[in-house]
């Protein structure tokens, strides 16, 4: 097999500008117009024809002889975050950051692409490169990977396997680390009405204060995986919004809950869901209000798949060595709407080192600071392209 990781290292500079130039344009899910833009004039640029889906990218690498077909998928879209890394190539839009890191899986999934056209007579099959929208948005009408499902790129020709990378900031830079079965959780969300009886905040005896018994709820949920769920599964229930009313002096009418919900296995799912729906009735009912819940499943929980995973592991040993190739024991309680893919394939999923603390390269996914260690990008892209190769040919 080429050395993939030697070969990227040669594309080190190219990995750097296209990560920073996605960086600065950070767009939220259904709105990468522009980073749609970069990413189809950088397959132009290899000649690797492509198709569009939405402001998704479908490229396909056409190998010389007969073969297998393998997906890399990248997802390409920014949250809404105030950026604060005070970066010179930070987003230009306020309110708008990459802070998960996807414009590096972009970045590396073009890398891997540039690596394999520049050996696709060497290639038997074919590799397709799925740039998927909005992995950050998912509610009950709409999902970036569902719309790249729908609109055909797990087909003609169909993917035997298909494989993705995430950043992970405790990793140390140059590392990737693989988890074999489950490797993330079912991610659910909710969101809560709770009314009462609006009143003047001198007189609460007069109102029904939604305000509290939203209080008292948020509390009580927290007795689901406390109380209800084995010490031995893992389960999150995380209320992340609370709105309700507009001025000091008023008790509003109603308050506004949102949030998510964690679990590795259906019947956990099913348990806080059913308990949710318990709690927040009876609760709100104790304080002489009503309470409406709308829950729904969204991303589910994600298993590696055993041959997959193992092949990405012995690829990942041959380019890196066996000590930054760390395989860990615990899941995480994350959502990755990878799954859908993975679904319809065999996948496989690793995780990409890029924290230094030499460089202060230390906070979390999600903060308004977070940045990777650039030198991680050749790995990424070395990883992904020497597993489509061993895949297809080995």
């Amino acid at each position: 097999m080429t050395d993939m990781y030697i070969e990227a290292k040669k594309i080190e500079s190219y990995l750097v500008k296209i990560r920073r130039e996605l960086h600065s344009q950070a767009e939220l899910g259904f709105k990468e117009y522009k980073t749609s833009k970069i990413i189809r004039r950088e397959l132009k640029k290899m000649g690797i024809p492509f198709s569009v889906i939405s402001t998704g990218v479908l490229g396909v690498i056409k190998g010389k002889g007969k073969g297998k077909t393998i997906a890399v998928r990248a997802d390409i879209d920014a949250l809404p975050i105030v950026e604060a890394t005070g970066l010179s190539f930070a987003a230009k839009e306020k309110g708008v950051m990459h802070a998960c890191g996807h414009d590096a899986h972009t970045a590396c999934a073009l890398g891997a692409a540039k690596l394999l056209s520049n050996i696709k007579n060497e290639i038997k099959g074919n590799v397709k490169f799925i740039f998927q929208p909005a992995e950050e948005v998912s509610d009950e009408n709409r999902d970036g990977a569902k719309d790249m499902i729908k609109a055909g790129a797990m087909k003609n020709p169909k993917p035997e396997a298909v494989i993705a990378l995430h950043v992970d900031k405790p990793g140390k830079v140059g590392r990737i680390s693989v988890k074999y079965g489950v490797a993330y959780a079912n991610a659910d969300m909710f969101s809560i009405k709770v009314t009462g009886k609006g009143g003047h905040g001198a007189e609460p005896q007069k109102a029904v204060d939604p305000v509290v018994a939203a209080a008292a709820i948020i509390l009580n949920l927290q007795s689901i995986v406390s109380r209800n769920v084995s010490p031995l599964e893992a389960a999150v229930v995380s209320v992340t919004m609370f709105n309700a009313g507009q001025t000091s002096n008023v008790i509003p009418p109603f308050a506004m809950l949102e949030g998510t919900a964690r679990s590795l296995n259906p019947k956990t799912q099913n348990i806080i869901r059913t308990k949710m729906k318990q709690i927040i009735t009876e609760t709100a009912k104790s304080y002489g209000a009503k309470a409406e819940m709308r829950y729904f499943a969204g991303y589910p929980a994600f298993g590696n798949d055993s041959g997959m995973i193992k092949l990405m592991e012995k690829v990942g040993v041959k380019l890196l060595g066996r000590k930054n190739v760390i395989v860990e024991k615990d899941p995480s309680m994350g959502g990755e709407n990878f799954s859908f893919f993975a679904e319809l394939a065999p996948g496989g999923f690793i995780r990409l080192g890029v924290g230094n603390k030499k460089k202060g390269i230390v906070n979390a996914l999600h903060h308004p600071k977070f940045t990777i260690d650039e030198a991680s990008l050749p790995v990424g892209a070395a990883v992904l392209a020497g597993t489509c190769v061993e895949f297809l040919n080995g």
